[in-house]
């Protein structure tokens, strides 16, 4: 096989496992919760809208402390590699601290945006009570995660969120339904799942991380060493790409609100048709980091004149298996909407709402490792925020509206018009990546 490919699969393939692996744990969560009916799975879904913004802006900050890892790990300078985890820790925790303090404490608030039906902001609000306490473990993990895909140990988080599902199932198993003898909670059970399992997943990475002597196994006195010039270029570059998820996960919290105004049917069947959408984003999700990581590597590494030729692999693996996921997705679509505890109005709004993904699905796949992997791997953040938040705030959102509160449109309806953004995003971001302005060294001049 070519070196590449070598190169590419053996970050790819354990980050889309990684990725796949989560998505799961969620789908579990979506399935076993489902089985309590529409109500507790509008709730479960609502309740996510806040750990899915937390987990994106810690992805904002991840991916712009990345790019200065992959780097620096191309380039051999571990000292300045273990600076940047300090960067990136610091902000991370904070975050997760703040959003941890809104869940425990006004939970029915942050709630009340996404529905105004009584029962399924209860059993949100008990949810989110319990599974907040878990933000700031998430936080720690995700950081060493992001540092372990970029480095020599790509295949730890694979594992270590491995052994998360299997914790994360069995718990569901035993407290939702009150299994084995244990108290039957409900929804509450999937939210003490959720906790332990976080918690179990940082010990694991943890300590992995430090029993094996990885490249992110830094003492804490070497990462709060800090460099003021690589801190203000840490910044300069992460700031876009924090504005770029912070705008983006926003806008889609934006778009959840739209689509919650049309009634519990279809939170139930939009969170159904995301429980796949995360799935089926696993493989995608791994081209697009191997992109930033062996491109960003190479960039460090000063080998400038391969970087674009890897980049045209990388674009035409992105579409490929965005068709191939495409073609998966349709064919078990069908049967597995089956399995859940659905009326049959609710499973044909997530059928239909979930093909309109199938057939945009190519188009996301090129779009995720353009502005994920290849523009953000040099630097190129404020081009990926344009793009990406230009998409989403000037074309999705008032689409959206536009169809939900104008044409009067189903959810699959909205939907559809909602990803229109993703053919802008086609077109801008191709433009960009072809003027190959992405290639650049941000390390080169620090010691």
């Amino acid at each position: 096989m070519d070196s590449f490919y070598r190169r590419a699969f053996r970050v790819a393939v354990p980050v889309a496992i990684h990725s796949l692996i989560i998505s799961a744990i969620n789908m579990a969560d979506v399935f076993m919760v489902g089985q309590l009916g529409e109500v507790a799975i509008a709730a479960l879904g609502i309740s996510n809208q806040l750990m899915f913004l937390f987990i994106l802006l810690l992805f904002g900050m991840g991916s712009g402390g990345q790019i200065f890892i992959s780097q620096f790990f191309g380039k051999k300078d571990f000292p300045n590699l273990h600076r940047v985890m300090g960067i990136m820790i610091i902000p991370a925790v904070i975050l997760s601290l703040i959003v941890c303090s809104g869940a425990l404490f006004i939970p029915h608030i942050l709630m009340s945006v996404f529905s105004k039906d009584a029962e399924v902001l209860s059993f949100s609000t008990s949810y989110l009570k319990t599974v907040g306490l878990s933000y700031p473990f998430a936080a720690i993990s995700f950081i060493y995660q992001i540092v372990l895909r970029s480095t020599d140990k790509p295949n730890v988080p694979m594992f270590t969120s491995f052994c998360t599902l299997i914790v994360n199932i069995t718990l569901n198993w035993l407290l939702i339904f009150g299994n084995l003898g244990f108290p039957q909670m409900g929804i509450e059970g999937a939210a003490v799942a959720t906790l332990i399992a976080r918690i179990m997943e940082t010990i694991f990475t943890l300590g992995v991380v430090y029993l094996t002597g990885a490249a992110a196994a830094a003492k804490l006195r070497n990462m709060f060493d800090f460099n003021r010039l690589l801190i203000k270029r840490v910044f300069k570059t992460s700031l876009p790409v924090f504005i770029n998820e912070a705008s983006w996960s926003s806008g889609i919290v934006a778009l959840n609100i739209i689509f919650a105004q049309l009634g519990t049917e279809s939170i139930a069947a939009i969170n159904i048709m995301e429980s796949f959408g995360r799935i089926t984003f696993a493989g995608i999700i791994g081209i697009a980091h191997a992109g930033g990581v062996i491109l960003g590597q190479d960039i460090g590494a000063g080998k400038e004149s391969e970087v674009w030729d890897n980049s045209k692999k990388f674009s035409k693996l992105a579409i490929l298996i965005g068709l191939i996921t495409s073609l998966i997705l349709f064919s078990a679509a069908h049967p597995v909407i089956l399995i859940y505890n659905i009326s049959d109005n609710v499973a044909q709004m997530a059928l239909k709402t979930i093909m309109v993904w199938v057939v945009i699905l190519p188009i996301v796949s090129f779009n995720c490792l353009n502005i994920v992997g290849i523009l953000r791997c040099g630097g190129d953040t404020k081009a990926a925020l344009w793009i990406d938040i230009g998409g989403l705030w000037m074309i999705g959102v008032p689409l959206a509206l536009f169809g939900a509160f104008y044409l009067g449109l189903p959810i699959f309806g909205v939907y559809s018009l909602a990803k229109i953004e993703e053919v802008f995003k086609f077109i801008i971001g191709m433009h960009r990546y072809l003027s190959k302005k992405w290639i650049r060294n941000l390390v080169d001049d620090i010691s």
